[in-house]
Parts: C-alpha cells; sequence; structure tokens
C-alpha cells in the first residue's frame, strides 16, 4: 500500500509497506526499528515482541513521546503488562496493534504533529 506524500516538514515519513518490509523515506525496513518523526533507528535491540519484557521502557521512552505505537506483525498481540505499567505510570500512552494499522495510526498522529513513536515488528 502506498500513502501519501504530505510530510508536513516531518523528517522521516512512512511511504509504504506490505508484509515484508515498510518504506521510511527511500528505505525499505525489514527487521524491526523505531520511529518517530524526527528519528529513526533502523535497528533495535530487540527482534520479537516478547524480548520488550527486558529493553522495552528504555528504548521506547528514548524519544520522549507522549504516545508510543507498537506494531505486532500480521496480528495483534499483548506485549508485557509490567511495560505497559510502567510507561503509563509515567504518562506515556502505549497501543499495540497490527502493524498495517500501527503504521495507518502513526502517520496521522505524526501529521497532527504529536510527540509519537512508532516501534515494528514485521
Amino acid at each position: 500500500m502506498r500513502l501519501t506524500q504530505d510530510d508536513r516538514g516531518r523528517q522521516f515519513v512512512i511511504r509504504g509497506f506490505s508484509e515484508s518490509h515498510v518504506t521510511v523515506n527511500d528505505q525499505e525496513l525489514r527487521q524491526p526499528f523505531l520511529l518517530t518523526p524526527d528519528t529513526l533507528h533502523a535497528e533495535v535491540p530487540v527482534d520479537e515482541l516478547d524480548a520488550l519484557s527486558v529493553e522495552g521502557e528504555s528504548l521506547l521512552l528514548r524519544d520522549e513521546p507522549e504516545v508510543v505505537i507498537i506494531g505486532t506483525g500480521a496480528r495483534t498481540r499483548m506485549g508485557p503488562a509490567s511495560l505497559s505499567a510502567a510507561l503509563m505510570r509515567q504518562g506515556v500512552g502505549i497501543e499495540y496493534m497490527d502493524t498495517a494499522a500501527a503504521l495507518r495510526t502513526y502517520t496521522v498522529l505524526a501529521s497532527e504533529l504529536r510527540r509519537v513513536s512508532l516501534l515494528v515488528f514485521l
């Protein structure tokens, strides 16, 4: 699916996606990554959702988001409850979605100039 080209001044924009990759600007990403409107971390220290229980909080809060969206692959899966509780204690919302829904939601929030972080598992 191809998304619109309107970047509203953001440095990193999702341009398209498929089941096997996500295109951010002109870069095809085929492994887990963390994205904000201003930052792309193309390599993250987690390769599966369950690994977030160890690295999750420091990884997801590094860019001081107000909301974190996690794309969990072809279907929605929930991550560690302890991670959700830790983020919510700090006033940061967290949502788990299938990756396609997460990409669309991130695009809308970023276009509204929200401080949003997106962690994607393909």
